[in-house]
């Protein structure tokens, strides 16, 4: 059984230099940085252990960032090619978190309005429970 080579990284002279600005930026925010700092390494030609070692980090955050950076090759060089200003952007969401679908709103659009709407009025137009915002929200409170 062989062991899995890890994916060769081929780095433009603008993508490196995009990534090496992100690795040495005082304003970049961290993920930016480690991420960018992995694919530089293995485009030095760095195995996944040794970039491991380097920066201290666990072998599925080098394979995960090195696999996902090659997986967009062709985007990155057709991004390059036929509109090198956006190439940064692309570069940025591709060293961004995926999606994560989260918890389920628990108000409603309607209710966050409503929300806000009561935080910006005068307190002292809230103390009737006659108020628009209030009714049916007196009976739901635990007294």
């Amino acid at each position: 059984m062989g062991i899995n080579q890890a994916v060769a990284i081929k780095l433009s002279e603008k993508q490196e230099k995009i990534l090496q600005q992100m690795y040495i930026g005082s304003h970049s925010p961290l993920h930016y940085k480690r991420r960018a700092e992995i694919i530089l390494l293995a485009n030095q030609g760095k195995s996944n252990n040794e970039i491991e070692r380097t920066m201290a980090i666990d072998s599925e955050m080098v394979t995960l960032w090195r696999n996902r950076y090659a997986a967009a090759e062709k985007e990155l060089s057709i991004t390059e090619a036929e509109n090198p200003r956006k190439l940064r952007s692309v570069i940025e969401k591709l060293l961004s978190d995926a999606t994560r679908s989260g918890r389920p709103p628990t108000f409603t659009d309607i209710q966050v309005a409503n929300i806000i709407a009561l935080s910006l009025q005068n307190p002292n137009e809230l103390k009737s429970a006659d108020h628009p915002l209030f009714k049916g929200w007196l009976e739901r409170l635990p007294l």
